[in-house]
């Protein structure tokens, strides 16, 4: 038995598959074809692996996201092999790591959980209660956080605190193949970026690994007798005075430029603790009152909180110099569960108003905004407002271009919009724009084209050299007729493992497929008045 097989290839998979959700460059079938033919494809990776000096990983998927006052981030998405092998690295490494308590990021699940860590909204409400609580015993805050922290991380440094943090618990040769493999992955993941710095940034492995390499600073904060806490690169540091507090942001400063690290100068303040804890109640106690109603579960308690969320909603943009965009995405993930429950129905078609407006001022939250317009696949309003986006000059990160073209694949788009739509389309392939742009196009395109466009859309296949965007083109012809379909599929069957996958799977679909939306979930609603004389509702007490 080699280091290898100590690596949960199919736990890790079941990860990287709940993690997906957060791909910044998503699989156009949601890695569907890889898991119908899992055991085959794990047993294949389990080879490559064993072989780990030769071990080479694929150059990864990447696309910049934009954040928060219109900057970039890079978005890697590493492909599937390589992501599950990352991810049981990080399986294995996190069954003997533990986050020091002052740290409230990327806190461990249990080992059975699908998901890595402990819901990130729990992680980060806890995180501002425990801030709250230092901020009445200690008048002064520092708040600062760490520039393009992901990055600057240090290959060498990395592997060497795992060197530190793992020499004992694992075997040589095990922390062999485990640095061996990281080592191998990183490079290939830098790509256009400084030579041996930076690993992507939206992936639980990622995540965890960050932890890793921010453990020597915890550390050295608590030996250093600093009050503080950190929420990845998030830190806040409590003092007793204010020359206090600029001391111990110092001293921060110098310790984290010895890691490679540097603070974000125009995130980095001292604040009165009165002050932060002005601005943590900000709405606290309304969102409180609304959650409190929504998990009752009682009717008529859910529609008085689909009430006051709509009078919380409206203060909130109707006050833009007090606008506050967690409050905002709150509100929206609130509407969105109380949408498929049948609930603030009257209030929705001012929800999606001012979700629209929004697409020119917070870019980055357009994930969040797709999610809720799905709901809504017949709304032609919103069908205009997004084409009048797309086409306009707003219209400037693919990330974003990306997501609106993915919801205008899961509308039925009326008629009175579908030339425009279909236009829009074939500019976004003549263009050549970002792959993930031109692979949603195609999948719209194939939706709602003709037999003779689909069979234009087939010759295009060989034009193509990004294997993303052919596999979107499969996807997209799957509607011609099967004799023909079969045989184009055939012919390029041979190209590559993934190609030969996602025919397999699109081949033995029962229903034409071109999106995998899945909405939410509704709340559990029970009417005031229920009764019921099923037996499977009876408490246990019937049976006494």
């Amino acid at each position: 038995m080699g280091p290898q097989d100590n690596l949960d290839l199919p736990k890790a998979f079941r990860r990287v598959d709940s993690d997906r959700r957060d791909d910044a460059f998503p699989d156009i079938v949601g890695y569907r074809d890889y898991k119908k033919g899992l055991e085959v494809n794990l047993s294949a990776l389990r080879e490559r692996i064993k072989d780990f000096g030769k071990y080479k990983a694929d150059l990864p998927l990447s696309i910049d996201l934009p954040k928060r006052g219109f900057t970039l981030r890079p978005g890697l998405v590493p492909l599937i092999d390589d992501r599950i092998t990352y991810q049981a690295i990080a399986d294995l490494l996190s069954k003997h790591f533990s986050s020091e308590p002052n740290v409230y990021s990327n806190r461990l699940a249990r080992p059975s959980s699908n998901r890595m860590f402990i819901q990130g909204v729990e992680l980060w409400i806890a995180f501002q209660n425990k801030v709250e609580e230092y901020c009445h015993q200690y008048p002064f805050v520092v708040e600062t956080d760490i520039t393009a922290y992901f990055d600057h991380i240090n290959h060498e440094l990395m592997l060497s605190r795992i060197s530190d943090l793992f020499s004992k618990s694992l075997d040589q040769s095990e922390l062999k193949t485990v640095k061996e493999l990281l080592y191998q992955m990183w490079g290939r993941w830098n790509v256009g970026y400084l030579k041996h710095f930076g690993i992507p940034q939206i992936n639980d492995a990622s995540s965890f690994m960050s932890n890793l390499y921010l453990d020597e600073l915890d550390k050295w904060l608590l030996s250093h007798k600093f009050i503080y806490l950190r929420y990845v690169d998030d830190i806040r540091i409590f003092a007793n005075s204010e020359p206090e507090a600029r001391k111990s942001l110092a001293d921060l400063i110098v310790k984290m430029r010895e890691m490679g690290l540097y603070v974000a100068s125009g995130k980095t303040k001292i604040q009165k603790s009165a002050d932060v804890i002005g601005e943590l109640s900000k709405g606290r106690n309304q969102i409180k009152e609304i959650e409190t109603e929504i998990d009752s579960g009682n009717s008529e308690r859910m529609n008085l909180a689909a009430e006051k969320l709509k009078s919380f909603f409206l203060q909130l943009v109707g006050e833009p110099q007090d606008f506050n965009d967690r409050l905002f995405r709150f509100c929206i993930h609130r509407f969105k569960k109380l949408q498929v429950t049948g609930l603030g129905g009257e209030t929705q078609d001012r929800v999606i108003s001012e979700v629209l407006s929004r697409l020119i001022t917070m870019p980055e939250s357009t994930d969040v905004f797709v999610d809720y317009l799905s709901l809504f696949k017949d709304n032609e309003f919103i069908q205009f407002a997004v084409l009048n986006f797309l086409e306009s000059q707003n219209n400037i990160y693919a990330w974003q271009e990306m997501l609106l073209l993915e919801l205008l694949v899961r509308l039925n788009i009326t008629k009175e919009n579908l030339v425009r739509s279909y236009q829009y389309a074939n500019s976004v392939i003549a263009k050549n724009k970002h792959p993930a742009c031109k692979a949603r196009a195609y999948v719209f395109l194939g939706k709602h084209g003709s037999y003779a466009e689909r069979r234009d859309i087939r010759s295009r296949y060989h034009q193509e050299k990004n294997e993303s965007t052919r596999r979107a083109i499969i996807v997209a012809v799957q509607e011609i007729r099967v004799k023909e379909r079969n045989c184009f599929y055939k012919g390029i069957a041979d190209d590559s493992r993934s190609i030969r996958q996602i025919i397999d799977y699109i081949q033995n679909l029962s229903v034409p497929t071109y999106d995998y939306y899945n909405p939410p979930s509704s709340y559990k609603v029970i009417p005031e008045d229920y009764d019921s004389d099923d037996l499977f509702d009876l408490g246990s007490e019937y049976f006494i």
